[in-house]
């Protein structure tokens, strides 16, 4: 059993190498494709992922190396759209990272695969057609990884997100870069909501604690000078 998950962490670790070769060849910024490749030798060196892939959690409230039949139970055609995707190989490597690879040290491994799951989300919305319904429930419903993949898709076609969504994601964040995410889709997607809508997120933002001085309070600065109606 062990050499299955052996296999599997190599097959990880191909995986994002094939990412940040792709990325080069597309003039992606340096730092991010070293953060890429960073993560793949993480994945290949670090005996305590082979140890602990075969105990790790598989399901919603964990790490999944089949992400694709849990979204099925929530989001039907999501996850058939989503699986003849390759993005999904993408959710699964960063899911991995983000469990076994904590701390400061390996945050900015962590940040540069989320944003990359995010931009890639957010291109596939705007050529392929999902159910808004089931967008919102795979971000209430999902896991970290599942509720990022979502805010990608919102950001990519803003009539799937709503006020509800674009609140939760900033004030029941399950990180710091899902608040980002969350707070760039209110930024980008402000001239879609009420004025009720409005009064009710800045309400919410005044309340909910921002790194001082970080991108994020810059972003919430934007928005609390945006119209209010």
């Amino acid at each position: 059993m062990k050499g299955f998950w052996r296999w599997g962490v190599g097959f990880v670790g191909l995986a994002l190498l094939g990412i940040g070769s792709w990325e080069i060849v597309q003039g992606r910024d340096g730092s991010a494709v070293i953060a890429i490749i960073a993560a793949c030798a993480l994945l290949f060196a670090s005996p305590l992922v082979v140890d602990r892939l075969s105990e790790v959690a598989i399901g919603l409230d964990g790490v999944s190396l089949g992400l694709v039949s849990d979204l099925a139970q929530i989001a039907p055609q999501a996850a058939q759209i989503l699986g003849d995707s390759k993005l999904m190989s993408l959710a699964d490597s960063y899911a991995i990272v983000r469990e076994e690879f904590r701390g400061e040290e390996n945050r900015a491994v962590r940040v540069v695969l989320q944003d990359l799951l995010v931009e890639r989300a957010a291109s596939l919305a705007t050529y392929r057609k999902f159910d808004p319904s089931e967008v919102r429930r795979l971000f209430t419903e999902g896991a970290p990884v599942v509720r990022v993949l979502a805010l990608g898709l919102m950001r990519g076609d803003p009539s799937l997100a709503d006020a509800e969504t674009i609140r939760a994601a900033i004030t029941e964040s399950r990180s710091g870069n899902e608040q980002y995410q969350g707070l760039l889709l209110a930024e980008a997607g402000w001239n879609r909501l009420s004025t009720a809508d409005r009064s009710a997120l800045l309400s919410a933002l005044d309340e909910t604690p921002i790194k001082a001085g970080s991108d994020r309070a810059a972003i919430a600065d934007r928005i609390r000078a945006s119209p209010r109606s």
